[in-house]
Order: C-alpha cells, then structure tokens, then sequence
C-alpha cells in the first residue's frame, strides 16, 4: 500500500524536551529499595533493530543491548540536601520527580524542587544558586540541558552528581531515559496485530520525544505497508488541541481504523473526537500516565498506551546519585543515556485505580 504523510504543523519547532514524557500525576510509587549496576561492560544503544530480542512490550530490553544495573545506598541521603528543576506542573514529569522527592526525604535528606512552568531559560539561574549553595545532588526533568555544560563542569568539579531524566545527554551527566524510539515501534505492533489495515492516524506535536517516538511507529506501520496519516499542531500538546485535529483528520478521512496520540493528553483528545464522530477507530497512545488508564478504564475507543516507568525512573535517579556522593562509579558506559524498559498496557493488564504500572524495570544502554 502507498503511504502517505499529511503534516500539518503550525509553528516552528519547540524547544520544549520530554513534553510527551510528562503524562498524568501519580501518587504511587514502585516498593522497590534497589533495583540493578552493571560493571563496566561493553554496551551498544538500540536505536535502529526494529525486531526485539524478547517482547519489549512486555518489558525486555531490545536486541543489541546491555542491561544495566542499578544500586545505591539510599540512606546515605540523611541531612543531605539536593535541588530538583521540572519542565512543567504536567503528570508524566511529577510521576518521575514526586517518586525521586519521596525517595530522598524518606531516607532524611531535604529537596529544593523548582517548577519552570515550562520555561527553560530559568534553568541556568536555578544551576547557579545550587552550585553557590553547594547542594549534594541536582535532578533535571525534562529540561533541555544543552548550553549549561560550564555550569555541569563546576558540579563536577565539587563531585556533585548531576542526573537527568529526557533532558538530553550533556557530558558530565548521568541521563535517564525511556527508550522513545522504541514505544513507537511497541504501539505498531499491537495495531499492526490488532487492527492490521489501515489508513491509521497519528496526532503530533513538534517535540523531539514525541517525533521519535512517531518515527518508531512509521517504521513499523511502512514495513507493514500500512498508510500513516500525521496530523497536529506545533504547540498543540493539549487535549482539546488534539481533539480538533482528529476530528479533522476523521472528516478527510472516515476510513481510518486508528488514532495514535503522541502521548497521553492527546490520544484523550483524540479518543473523544473518535466519539464525537460516530468513528470506530481505536485509540492507542504513549506514556501511562493516569488519564489514559481511565479512559481504558471507560471501555470506549481508548485500547492501549505505553507505559514508561517514570516512577522506576526516579527511584533509580535516587539510588544512582547515592552511590556517586558514597564514591561509587556512575553506571553503564560513560557518555549514553540509560533507558528504561516499556509495557504496553491494556484491560487485560490495567493497574488498579490509583496505581502505577507496576511491571518491574530493567535499565540498559
């Protein structure tokens, strides 16, 4: 079949990183106290094998990886006090930063959490005052750290640990991640097994996370021969956004059998848009976050998201910069991000009201 790929951005691209990891709140987290570091080992990053070694949607790490193993002793957090900068008061990112904040304060040590509201020339000055107050750790979420490498070098010059989750790869830095690229791929499959036609449509907005989870999915939906169809605005990361552009997209094109949200707020978009058009397409989405479990939860056109694992993320944030102030080395090879692994969630394995996914992580390079 001929695809075809109608883009229908609005603005130029966005400086904005992780936005599609920032999802619904969630009070829960994992019970885990340690989860695994693996010595130096030989590692290689998936980022093209689009054929898992195991079945990546159920949590195994992809062909060609490494796993790696992460520890800490997180009491060691007693009377310590560590800064933690988020992108915006959004679900994805407070599932990562309210697991990282329990953690340490649990264990007697103090955060100074800033919120940028989405602003992230406010990064600089909030590095600034935690270099001066010599703080024992600094969390980055979501906020693109390119620019600040003066401002990592003097943390790691006083051994400060610098740990970021889906705020690039500076050198210096530990970077946590989930693996984007892959999600996509995970949602293709399922609708090329479930639905297996097309044409199928994708809403987006212009966001380096989101796009390359977009590119996992055309890679898998074009070795299908299946018709990807994007469609979005540039800054339209809200669900009304989304659902505008479905129900567009639905009147050109009452045939498609799917719509994919690039992460949470817009497959909910998205989902009420299928309903307002009388359509029966299904909708999936990316991320895991609260509101796509309650609209799985409903029983309407919402089928399935990819959880993925913001609440490991920040547990495992908290272990890795216990170990670095102990003296320990930073895990993995130097200079990759560490990703973790994915589960596709649907009825059949949706979490209790309230609760995270709960499938145990495994973190690999």
């Amino acid at each position: 079949m001929k695809n075809l790929r109608k883009v229908l951005w609005a603005a130029p691209l966005v400086a904005l990183t992780l936005l599609s990891a920032c999802g619904s709140g969630n009070d829960s987290t994992p019970s885990e106290d340690t989860v695994a570091v693996t010595p130096d080992t030989d590692v290689t990053e998936d980022t093209t094998a689009s054929e898992p070694a195991g079945d990546t949607s159920m949590g195994d790490i992809p062909a060609g990886s490494v796993e790696v193993v992460i520890e800490g002793d997180i009491t060691t957090w007693a009377g310590k006090k560590v800064g933690i900068a988020n992108l915006a008061p959004v679900p994805g990112a407070e599932r990562w930063s309210k697991s990282l904040q329990a953690c340490i304060e649990d264990n007697g040590g103090t955060v100074d959490y800033q919120d940028v509201g989405g602003d992230g020339t406010k990064l600089p000055a909030l590095l600034e005052g935690w270099a001066a107050a010599n703080v024992a750790a600094v969390f980055n979420i979501g906020i693109d750290m390119t620019g600040q490498e003066s401002l990592i070098a003097a943390f790691t010059k006083k051994n400060t640990p610098v740990v970021t989750w889906g705020a690039g790869n500076p050198e210096g830095v530990v970077a946590l991640d989930a693996n984007q690229v892959e999600d996509g791929r995970i949602i293709g499959r399922y609708l090329v097994e479930t639905v297996k036609t097309g044409p199928i449509i994708m809403v987006n907005a212009n966001n380096p996370a989101l796009q390359m989870r977009e590119s996992g999915l055309k890679e898998v939906l074009d070795a299908a021969g299946i018709e990807m169809i994007l469609v979005g605005e540039a800054l339209g990361f809200s669900a009304e956004s989304a659902q505008k552009s479905v129900e567009a997209a639905l009147q050109a094109n009452p045939e498609a059998t799917a719509v994919v949200g690039g992460f949470g707020s817009l497959g909910v978009g998205a989902a009420t848009a299928v309903t307002s058009a009388g359509s029966k397409a299904v909708v999936v989405s990316m991320n895991g976050d609260p509101e796509e479990y309650d609209a799985i939860r409903s029983g309407g056109s919402f089928v399935a998201t990819v959880a993925d694992g913001h609440e490991f993320g920040g547990l495992a944030a908290c272990q890795i910069a216990a170990n670095l102030i102990a003296g320990g080395a930073a895990p993995g090879e130097a200079g990759k991000a560490i990703l973790t692994t994915s589960v596709l969630v649907t009825a059949d394995n949706l979490p209790a009201a309230g609760s995270s996914e709960a499938t145990p992580r495994k973190f690999y390079q």
